[in-house]
């Protein structure tokens, strides 16, 4: 820091002053300029700078691109893992969450579940889960229309599997546009019940079996393997 900014610096600070009169100038300083808003921009710069992989987008909302096929994904998980820290950062930012979409979560979803990434698929489920706008339900889940059958499968059974997870976390009392920390005195509201999108009732399950990680290979009763697929879907039923 030169010279010149440190004389700004103490000046702007009040530290010429005592502690006692130096503190309620800089409280009224703040009111007066307030350096957070609700648009959360100082913090978007900031993490924006911190991000590893840079794309400029114009459309107010980010376009859904579809991932590759499962079995890509599961030649090459690090892809995908190593998004984690920069997605982090980006739903911090209320402008990113703004231009984000369900599709463009739901393929998220997708590349963690592929990846075997059991914290991403967690911190993803809870996004969805806290985005309590209509438009976020899941029954408007669009049709992805994959060429490819194993992934038609996996996005399928991975749409089912979310709304079986919201499903309990309602019953258990807990809403969709509630805090993440509750401290609930009175019964829990009423609520709109969340459905599958009806295009995953439509997809068949596989002929032969998707075993998505080595160590997932035992049976359960869930919407995955119903279609064939091996994978656990403890990293969705987290509160």
């Amino acid at each position: 820091m030169s010279i010149v900014e440190q004389i700004l610096v103490y000046f702007w600070n009040f530290r010429y002053l005592p502690l006692k009169y130096r503190w309620p100038l800089i409280k009224f300083r703040r009111r007066l300029l307030p350096t957070r808003t609700g648009l959360g921009l100082r913090n978007a710069l900031r993490h924006a700078r911190s991000l590893k992989t840079r794309r400029s987008r114009t459309p107010w909302s980010f376009p859904a691109v579809l991932p590759p096929a499962p079995r890509d994904i599961m030649a090459d998980p690090e892809k995908v893992r190593c998004r984690t820290r920069d997605l982090i950062y980006l739903r911090s930012m209320p402008l990113w969450r703004a231009r984000d979409t369900p599709q463009r979560s739901f393929y998220r979803l997708y590349e963690a579940f592929c990846a075997a990434d059991g914290h991403m698929i967690t911190y993803e489920t809870e996004y969805f889960w806290r985005r309590s706008s209509p438009q976020w339900a899941t029954a408007n889940i669009a049709d992805p229309d994959c060429q490819d059958t194993e992934q038609y499968a996996v996005m399928a059974s991975l749409a089912e599997v979310l709304v079986d997870s919201f499903r309990w976390r309602l019953e258990l009392g807990l809403r969709r546009n509630d805090e993440p920390i509750m401290n609930r005195t009175v019964d829990p509201p009423p609520f709109v019940p969340e459905v599958c999108p009806l295009w995953a009732a439509k997809v068949p399950s596989l002929r032969a079996r998707l075993l998505v990680h080595p160590e997932e290979d035992r049976y359960f009763d869930s919407p995955l393997h119903r279609r064939n697929i091996y994978m656990s879907t403890g990293w969705f039923y987290t509160v």
